[in-house]
Order: C-alpha cells, then sequence, then structure tokens
C-alpha cells in the first residue's frame, strides 16, 4: 500500500518516469527556484526540454506544488510529534476530526499511517506551557476516539532529503553529487522584521512564486525581496526550496519506522550516521526524546526493501535495539514547514 497525496492536482493513474524525467525532478529537488538553464545544464538536456518535463509532471499530479524549508528553531519554536492511537472511528467521524487537525495553526503536518498509530500530527510549540495547551486541545478535540497517545520531541535532525539515493541510477547519482558540491558560506545573525515574515507567509507554499510576484505582494521592489530571501537564507532560517512530490503516482511507498535504541550514545550515533550515509532508501531521520528515540522515514518501491534496511539497521546495534514499530504512511493531509509567529 502506498501513501495517498491530498492532492491539487489529481492523478489517475501510476506513471512511469524515464531517466531524463528523473533527472530534471532530482536537480528541482536541491532547489526548485533554480533557473531552467542552470538545470537544463546539471541534466545535460535542452532549456525547452527541461520546461516541458517540468510543466508535464505538474499537469500529471507529479509535482503538487513547491515549498520553502523554513527553520521553525530560529522563531524560538520546539518541534513536537503526537502519535495517536483511536478506536476505529466511523468514516464520517474520522473525516470531521482530520478537519478538526487541520484548522490546527500550530500544525504542520498530518499524516495518517496503518499500523499501531492511526495519525501523526506534527507541531510546534513556544514553551512548555504551550505545549501543555496543544496537548490538552488535541486530547480534548479526539474525544472518546482516542485510545492511546504518546508525544515525541524531536532534538536533532540526521537527514533530509526529497528522494532516497537510489532514485537515479548509481552513476548518474554519484555525478549529481560531484556536480552539487555546496560551498561553506558564513552564516549570519537576522532577526526577521515584519516585511520577512510576510514573504515567508506568501512563500512559505508557493516557493515557485517568482521574485517580481513576490514584491507586488509585498509592495516592494525585486531586488529588495531578493536581497531579504538571501539573508534569511544566509542566517539559516530559510533551509531550501522543493517541490511537493505525489510518491504513490511514481510507484514509491512510504514508511516511518520508531526505534528505541538503548543508550543511544555520540559513538552509536556515529555508527547510525555510518548507516545513513550508506542506505539508500532513506528519506529522513530525527533523533527524538520519548517513547522512541529515533524516527526515520523509509521510501522505497519495493517492499522487500523495507525489510532488508530495517534488517541492516537492526544489525547495526544488535540487541540496542529494545522497541520498534513499521507504519505504512496511508495518506497525507497537511505538510507545511511554516506556522506564522
Amino acid at each position: 500500500m502506498r501513501m495517498r497525496f491530498v492532492q491539487t492536482t489529481a492523478a489517475l493513474h501510476r506513471i512511469e518516469l524515464g531517466l531524463n524525467d528523473r533527472k530534471v525532478l532530482f536537480a528541482l529537488a536541491q532547489n526548485c527556484r533554480s533557473p531552467l538553464t542552470l538545470i537544463a545544464k546539471k541534466t545535460g538536456l535542452g532549456r525547452d526540454s527541461v520546461r516541458y518535463r517540468i510543466n508535464r509532471m505538474e499537469k500529471s499530479g507529479i509535482i503538487q506544488g513547491y515549498r520553502t524549508i523554513v527553520d521553525m528553531s530560529k522563531f524560538g519554536y520546539m518541534s513536537v510529534h503526537f502519535l495517536l492511537q483511536l478506536n476505529q472511528p466511523a468514516e464520517d467521524a474520522e473525516r470531521r476530526l482530520v478537519e478538526t487537525f487541520k484548522a490546527y495553526q500550530f500544525c504542520r503536518a498530518i499524516l495518517k499511517f496503518n499500523g499501531k498509530y492511526d495519525f501523526e500530527l506534527a507541531v510546534v510549540a513556544k514553551n512548555m506551557g504551550e505545549l501543555d495547551m496543544i496537548s490538552t486541545r488535541i486530547i480534548t478535540d479526539c474525544g472518546k476516539y482516542l485510545q492511546h497517545y504518546d508525544i515525541q520531541f524531536i532534538t536533532k535532525f540526521f537527514t533530509a532529503k526529497t528522494f532516497p539515493e537510489n532514485f537515479l541510477k548509481h552513476q548518474e547519482k554519484r555525478s549529481e553529487k560531484q556536480s552539487d558540491k555546496k560551498v561553506s558560506q558564513k552564516t549570519i545573525l537576522h532577526v526577521p522584521d515584519i516585511l520577512d515574515i510576510r514573504l515567508l507567509d506568501i512563500l512559505s507554499d508557493n516557493a515557485d512564486i517568482s521574485l517580481l510576484r513576490l514584491a507586488q505582494e509585498l509592495g516592494t521592489s525585486a531586488d529588495t525581496v531578493k536581497y531579504r530571501m538571501k539573508k534569511l537564507f544566509l542566517a539559516g532560517i530559510i533551509k531550501g526550496f522543493v517541490p511537493v512530490i505525489n510518491y504513490e503516482v511514481i510507484g514509491y511507498s512510504v514508511y516511518a519506522i520508531l526505534l528505541n535504541i538503548a543508550g543511544l550514545t555520540p559513538q552509536r550515533e556515529s555508527t547510525l550516521a555510518e548507516f545513513l550515509s550508506t542506505s539508500k532508501d532513506v528519506l529522513w531521520a530525527v533523533k527524538l526524546i520519548g517513547k522512541y528515540n529515533l524516527l526515520l522515514y523509509i521510501c522505497t518501491t519495493d517492499s522487500n526493501d523495507l525489510t532488508k534496511t530495517t534488517t541492516a539497521l537492526r544489525s547495526y546495534f544488535t540487541e540496542a535495539v529494545k522497541d520498534y514499530e513499521t507504519l505504512i504512511n496511508y495518506e497525507e493531509y497537511k505538510y507545511t514547514y511554516w506556522v506564522m509567529p
């Protein structure tokens, strides 16, 4: 079973991507604001061919939009995930619950699972007092349908990608990595003002919007917008610009793996980093505080690869894995990186 994206553009059937389409999509995932000429240079295709392929993937529902990755910790927020286990509510009751969740201003993501947990809500909170109010609201809104819940605090990001390493052939993946070596830039201190906040509010779920359009909406010049975006990037507030991918339509399944690794010491974290560097299926990995201390998202076209990945991960830590759960990401109702401070 594959994750079903709640689509803005309907995708009626599975679509097979050729290598050139994959190369364009992979390059777009590095920075969806990249000029077509730069993507053409990276992929070895013509500019018109790149434009045609992107337009086709947008119309077919593979690309569902573009988002800006914003580091909310720069605004003093902590990231917390609520894992909810429900008492099998009827479809209409579950639908009402989802609509309630979607209305939460503090909620950045709503994912539906098949497995021990039914929903994952990714929320942000300024402090423990605010988190207490959020927790009370979620529990109250779930009411009689809530059987059990776990709260997980994200303390460290290990990796975050749009596509797994095996999305391209090995040779293509290696050459892409070599051509995309990042030049380290000095981080600057920057306190966002009202105009920055307005810019992020527009840019967050419209990462491909032009500078001219941004300038018009903000009532300023394109040069001013460009300057402010650069400052937000150098300050680490903007982490990147990525396409929203409907994985199901291109044949991928996404799984969440929750683990409790006993004594996750710096040495074991180093071992984990080694595993993540060699795994071809890991999309996202974070360290947690809570019932579990590690959350991975695995993206693959073959369920056998999931078994291989989990077996390999457990072999890295032998008897240190005390508890783990594998969940199928079934549906995505909301996903954004931004919450208005």
